[in-house]
């Protein structure tokens, strides 16, 4: 327990503060995360990359990295750090009982070591790799160091969040902030990408559009007005088309989005009563998407691992070249159909499968739920109060949501992959569900403002 103290750590506020205190510190570490991401690496050579992979675009926006900046690993090591512990820790395999204290102190320190040793092997790899092309062992060594530390910040600022200082956890805040990046340059960036013509594009869509109608104004040529519809170009130094942000990718941004926030918030309700006030009844919502947001970092991040490994051998081997584009299609890559449909049923396959083995660990399976209930004195109308009665009820509705979970989101992610949302199919449903997240949030911390006796109702 000692060496697992070393690192640094923040102390919770000597009284529960206030929610413009809490948004104040929730928008610094937001800050000092941006800030992160535009402060380059020292000692490092930049290179100009031509076309960024696929996976690295996915990574970004999901870990929340930027190259050759502090925040180049990203919340990476962390979050598979929390997601490995979590499952050894509901597995029984580091024999941890996360409802004491005492465990959950030593689970969170252990935590912070492991993301520490990933991030470690993942700096390590990029110096030997040659990412970064520094010059000299002591130079990648300083590499390293910069990335170690900054690990460190990151973590810092999830504990600055979680222990009561902000509102939420830093790891939902970055990835909010990469989709949302992500969005507002395809809206808003004023970059120029040339074409294999020599063409010079507009990368964001409102000032393209402002330079379209310029030309419809004054020279009444509407063909940029019709080329924003579908902007799919070859750039420069590259084989394979490129989509620009387009009014295609904005409306099925826009559409699958208002989908996934309309499924996100439908409920299932289970009628029960409480036990020490007989006669009275009501229902605990369960949400009809049961869980998304891990089983689809799980199915991309795997993805993403398989395509990184292959992508070395994809002009040697046709087979690899033709796996590599099933896992990364081409935006509306509609002329070649099968390859398209193995792209959905993967997604769909993995996250279903994710979602049921995280809902066994991780706390959320008919068991668990139904020991909750009991604890609680709650049981279901009409049924004997029993903690496997209970266990029984539940276990067909919380199956099925289960996979209808895994189901929708890997819908979602394969198809806004396959339609070119911004931000990618899964960061689209990230952003949604962290949005949902923080806004319910939001409105228990102002509840708790305006009615302060809700805290001892609810064991504040």
């Amino acid at each position: 327990m000692d060496l697992l103290t070393l690192l640094p750590t923040v102390s919770r506020p000597p009284r529960r503060l206030p929610l413009s205190r809490r948004l104040f510190w929730t928008a610094v570490v937001a800050a000092v995360y941006i800030l992160m991401t535009i402060t380059p690496l020292y000692g490092i050579q930049h290179q100009t990359r031509q076309g960024s992979q696929p996976a690295q675009e996915l990574l970004s926006i999901i870990f929340g990295t930027a190259y050759g900046t502090l925040a180049h690993l990203g919340i990476g090591p962390i979050v598979i750090a929390g997601i490995l512990l979590e499952v050894f820790a509901f597995s029984g395999l580091l024999n941890l009982d996360l409802n004491k204290r005492e465990d959950r102190l030593k689970f969170t320190l252990l935590l912070k070591w492991v993301a520490l040793g990933i991030a470690a092997v993942e700096a390590t790899a990029y110096v030997l790799g040659g990412q970064f092309n520094v010059t000299g062992p002591l130079g990648g060594l300083l590499v390293i160091l910069q990335l170690l530390i900054a690990t460190v910040i990151i973590m810092l600022l999830d504990d600055l969040m979680s222990k009561g200082w902000g509102i939420g956890s830093a790891i939902s805040l970055i990835i909010f902030l990469g989709v949302s990046r992500q969005i507002f340059l395809s809206l808003f960036s004023w970059d120029v990408a040339k074409d294999n013509t020599g063409q010079l594009h507009l990368v964001g869509l409102i000032p393209a559009l402002g330079v379209a109608l310029y030309d419809l104004f004054t020279t009444g040529n509407a063909a940029g007005i019709l080329s924003l519809i579908d902007r799919r170009v070859i750039l420069e130094g590259q084989t394979s088309p490129t989509t620009l942000p387009d009014l295609i990718g904005l409306f099925t941004t826009l559409l699958l989005g208002y989908i996934i926030l309309y499924l996100e918030m439908m409920k299932v309700n289970i009628p029960v009563t409480a036990g020490q006030y007989r006669g009275i009844k009501f229902t605990i919502p369960l949400r009809f998407v049961y869980v998304s947001v891990l089983p689809i970092i799980f199915t991309t991040y795997s993805l993403l691992l398989v395509g990184q490994l292959l992508l070395p051998f994809y002009e040697t081997s046709p087979v690899i070249a033709e796996i590599v584009r099933v896992i990364f299609p081409p935006l509306r890559y509609f002329y070649d159909v099968p390859a398209l449909v193995l792209h959905y049923i993967i997604y769909v396959a993995l996250a279903t499968v994710f979602a049921w083995i995280w809902v066994s660990l991780a706390g959320l399976s008919a068991e668990d739920q139904a020991r909750q209930f009991a604890q609680s004195q709650l049981h279901v109308p009409g049924f004997r109060q029993s903690e496997k009665i209970l266990a029984k009820i539940l276990e067909r509705p919380i199956n099925a949501l289960t996979i209808i979970s895994g189901f929708i989101a890997g819908s979602f992610a394969a198809l806004g992959n396959i339609l070119g949302v911004w931000g990618g199919g899964a960061g689209l449903i990230l952003l949604v569900e962290i949005a949902l997240q923080y806004y319910a949030l939001v409105m228990r911390e102002q509840m708790l403002d305006m009615y302060p006796g809700l805290k001892q109702v609810l064991g504040q």
